[in-house]
């Protein structure tokens, strides 16, 4: 059944990739740097340090996929995406997608699922081959990736099947619903909530460990030494030979 939600002016929620980017075979991390550049939309120069708190990497990292995009041209010198959408085809992502921290293969599959989706029912189904060559990732990657989104909450997947003409029964390409994206960031900021509370709980159990580790040692410290019992006479040894 289709999902629908109210729709609002995507200039404000959503951000535009160019279609040629897929013709680049991008690696995962240059296509989330790539996509993070448009988001942006900027036409001031983005540090590596900047980029890197977007995307979650360190500003190695960043600096040297960035010179990757910049000797394919697909980036200036300046670090603003050379294509404008506004001429070109182009499909859109939704700019919360950065607050999930996914990694950069799961993003690109996303990316890719939103490309080719049906813009009315929010479905398609491609196969895990269609997908792992569209991206440039192996089919086990690939795989994996649908799984982080499911985890996620950014896409149902359901298994289909089909009969051929004679009759037999074969197993069909997954359907992927892709899911509002408000959903799966506000089970992640719960999740991310829950772990900051859980973290403070043991912080203060540790606290509390440490306080009264150190009150037992101070007690034992000054706790009275036990006077040692009074030695039996009969038990004391004995000379073996008087001199």
């Amino acid at each position: 059944m289709p999902i629908s939600w109210p729709r609002r002016d995507p200039r404000h929620y959503r951000f535009a990739m160019p279609n040629l980017v897929w013709e680049y075979k991008l690696k995962p991390i240059e296509f989330l740097i790539f996509s993070y550049l448009c988001y942006c939309n900027s036409t001031s120069t983005l540090t590596p340090e900047t980029i890197a708190t977007g995307v979650y990497m360190t500003a190695i990292t960043v600096k040297k996929y960035l010179n990757s995009l910049v000797a394919k041209k697909l980036v200036s010198e300046d670090g603003i995406p050379v294509f404008k959408c506004e001429n070109a085809n182009f499909f859109t992502l939704p700019n919360e997608v950065f607050l999930l921290r996914l990694p950069p293969s799961a993003f690109m599959v996303y990316a890719y699922l939103l490309l080719i989706e049906d813009r009315r029912t929010h479905t398609c189904h491609p196969s895990y081959n269609t997908i792992a060559a569209a991206t440039d990732l192996t089919k086990n990657t690939a795989m994996k990736s649908v799984n982080t989104l499911l985890e996620t909450g950014l896409i149902t997947v359901e298994s289909s099947s089909y009969f051929d003409k004679h009759g037999m029964k074969w197993k069909g390409n997954n359907l992927y619903t892709i899911l509002p994206v408000r959903l799966a960031a506000d089970a992640f900021h719960q999740r991310q909530l829950h772990r900051l509370e859980l973290e403070a709980e043991c912080r203060r159990v540790l606290q509390w460990q440490k306080e009264y580790d150190r009150r037992r040692s101070r007690d034992a410290l000054c706790a009275p030494i036990p006077a040692l019992a009074a030695t039996d006479p009969s038990q004391q040894c004995k000379p073996l030979c008087a001199c």
